[in-house]
């Protein structure tokens, strides 16, 4: 009997370390597992910034356009009126510039158009936005438009 109950102790002691890991190796698998994951993650991430990108791209692009017509909005409420000069269409690409914008930059080769009409005591405000994937992207594929009323002060 004692001779059985040390053969059992003896494959109960084999048996334990054999069916588990140590913390030893737990840690180092999941540090292991971690890393490929890391690096996987970071060679993976470029293959989604298509759309990814647009998205950026038409949130900065509907941010520009709102601070726009915001700034607009203001001069007509400060001066009563806008000036003659700015009626119509206008090329204001110039204004979007990495001074104020810092994303600016994702809308490669980018194209801002304004038009501004006054009738009566209403204005119709409307900015285009229009911008391509590259710096040589010509065609310009995507854009953002936004527009707005409003009518001078007093009224």
């Amino acid at each position: 009997m004692l001779f059985q109950n040390r053969q059992y102790s003896v494959r109960a002691r084999l048996h334990r370390h054999k069916d588990g890991f140590s913390l030893l190796e737990a840690m180092t698998g999941m540090i292991i597992f971690f890393l490929l994951f890391g690096y996987t993650v970071k060679a993976l991430a470029p293959t989604a910034t298509d759309s990814h990108n647009l998205l950026r791209g038409v949130t900065v692009a509907m941010n520009a356009c709102n601070w726009y017509l915001n700034d607009l909005e203001k001069r007509i409420n400060y001066l009563g009126e806008l000036p003659a000069a700015d009626l119509g269409e206008n090329d204001v690409t110039l204004l979007f510039n990495e001074d104020y914008f810092s994303d600016i930059a994702m809308l490669r080769n980018l194209q801002a158009t304004s038009h501004i009409s006054l009738e009566g005591d209403l204005y119709t405000m409307r900015i285009v936005f229009r911008w391509g994937n590259h710096d040589a992207d010509e065609n310009r594929p995507h854009n953002f438009e936004l527009a707005r009323l409003k009518t001078r002060p007093g009224i």
